[in-house]
């Protein structure tokens, strides 16, 4: 059953690097896109909708963004098509993407929150690698991927389609499991090799003297070594690697995916005023990120397994 890929869009040249990796992926999966504008509403205004002209000439935005997905999307069709050795034309080619468009008004970082609901991977752009010394760099992503209720793909602005392999950090946390999933499935599909890092240091000056330092690396090998197996054991036609890093885990994780397609990373499953931070580690990726990051949320347990708790 074809799923959801909602792109937050803002019709700047220098941002469609969220459209462009949203589009290609529809393609190639063969899911529904969605665009969403986010009209921005001001504290102190009262008014329920935006003016009409305001209206009018966001539809113009989104049917401009539209145009240049399905673009998208054929391009990658197509090139997938001759490398499999067929041939089609662009409008058969096209004809399997359904793309539609939505604005939403009010603040964007509640709003893309909001309608996420409705998305089974919302993406949205983050601040290109020269722009991210400003203050407030990359709060958006954070805030967003810390309370969406999908998966959330953060895409750095100017990023160009490269890199080989996924990577997923694993801590041992209960999310890992719903990030290996995602980060092998991937892994499969675009058919490259599943990199599982834990990274931290393994000597802990708190502990010093408490605890043997062998055996916060013993944990670490055991972690990464677990979520390995559990990918293999989901899918067992992919390569597998394991790397244990002795350094700060978000310096670790994005030093990793360095030349990776993708860094798939989990979050704490936080409820209340909590769910609005998402983790340290996690803020400093994506305030960090040089390559698309996904940020997976653990699943949900069933009402019989939260009852049983």
């Amino acid at each position: 059953m074809p799923y959801t890929i909602m792109v937050a869009v803002d019709g700047e040249p220098d941002h469609r690097a969220a459209l462009d990796w949203a589009a290609a992926r529809a393609a190639r999966d063969g899911a529904r896109l969605e665009l969403v504008h986010v009209v921005e509403r001001a504290w102190g205004d009262s008014t329920e909708e935006p003016s009409r002209l305001l209206v009018l000439a966001v539809g113009s935005l989104l049917e401009a963004e539209k145009q240049i997905a399905l673009h998208r999307a054929r391009d990658v069709r197509e090139r997938r098509t001759v490398a499999a050795g067929g041939a089609g034309t662009s409008a058969e080619v096209a004809g399997d993407i359904e793309v539609g468009t939505r604005y939403r008004y009010g603040h964007i970082g509640p709003e893309l929150a909001s309608v996420s609901r409705e998305a089974d991977l919302l993406v949205i752009g983050t601040p290109a690698e020269e722009d991210r010394r400003r203050a407030f760099a990359g709060s958006l992503a954070v805030r967003v991927a810390a309370v969406a209720e999908c998966p959330v793909a953060a895409i750095p602005h100017g990023w160009v389609d490269s890199g080989h392999g996924v990577v997923v950090g694993v801590d041992g946390e209960l999310q890992t499991e719903s990030a290996v999933e995602f980060a092998a499935a991937e892994a499969e599909v675009l058919d490259e090799p599943l990199t599982v890092a834990c990274a931290g240091y393994i000597a802990n000056p708190l502990l010093a003297g408490l605890v043997p330092e062998i055996s916060l690396g013993d944990r670490r090998e055991r972690v990464a070594a677990d979520a390995a197996a559990l990918a293999k054991e989901r899918h067992p036609g992919v390569t597998v690697f394991t790397d244990v890093l002795d350094t700060a885990p978000s310096r670790g994780l994005v030093a990793e995916a360095d030349g990776a397609r993708m860094l798939v990373i989990g979050t704490h499953d936080r409820h209340g005023m909590q769910r609005l931070m998402l983790g340290s580690v996690g803020h400093d990726i994506l305030l960090n990120v040089r390559t698309p990051v996904v940020v997976v949320r653990r699943a949900r347990a069933s009402a019989e397994d939260a009852g049983r708790r």
